[in-house]
């Protein structure tokens, strides 16, 4: 499995491509998508998926330009974040005087539990709510795609159609899982899961941002 950092949109999104045996996902298409694009093309990968791992615009404002480019390709994202997928434009619009289009509709949704096959390899959906209602997370191969969940040095914010209380319960699951795991933010630098269990004041002291 490969995994390849694009640096998207107006908030720096990270945008990953999971690549494994010429079949891709797409994680938060979070701009201009054209470079990612590229490198799809290039290397022909037959991208399978587009997820966002929660509705803000930031994170889906890429999601028809895949869609677009892609066609076959299947959209999912958690169901309760559906409310602010449809509201994306307008809080583009609102935050950063930026208008987008309506972010194309859903293909389907991601729960709990859910597992998603990519070139014989599993990537696991585990649900996080907190920054949002519908936040999730994705396990695959020794890494963990933490959209706006888990940050190096710090976490997300609740402020924005989120729960402080199951964000708390949220960082507590990531918590339990192995030191080794490479940790893939929706915005700023990866980390390692252990290293944040020690540094990250939010994950070792009972505050949030």
């Amino acid at each position: 499995m490969i995994v390849k950092n694009f640096i998207t949109g107006p908030l720096a999104t990270n945008s990953y491509l999971i690549i494994a045996e010429k079949e891709g996902v797409v994680i938060d298409p979070g701009g201009d998508m054209s470079e990612l694009i590229q490198t799809v093309r290039k290397e022909k990968i037959n991208i399978k998926y587009v997820i966002a791992t929660h509705g803000h615009f930031d994170h889906v404002m890429g999601v028809n330009q895949m869609k677009s480019e892609f066609p076959s390709s299947v959209f999912l994202i958690n169901e309760k974040d559906l409310g602010l997928l449809k509201r994306a434009s307008s809080m583009a619009q609102s935050f950063l005087n930026l208008s987008i289009s309506d972010v194309v509709k859903p293909d389907g949704y991601v729960k709990e539990g859910d597992e998603i096959e990519l070139g014989g390899e599993k990537l696991k959906i585990i649900e996080t709510p907190g920054h949002t209602m519908g936040s999730i997370c994705i396990i695959a191969n020794g890494y963990i795609f933490t959209g706006d969940t888990l940050f190096y040095g710090t976490v997300g914010r609740t402020d924005l159609g989120g729960s402080e209380k199951l964000l708390r319960e949220s960082l507590e699951r990531l918590k339990k899982l192995q030191d080794e795991i490479i940790v893939y933010p929706g915005h700023g630098p990866f980390t390692v899961l252990g290293y944040e269990k020690i540094k990250n004041p939010f994950l070792t002291m009972d505050i949030l941002p």
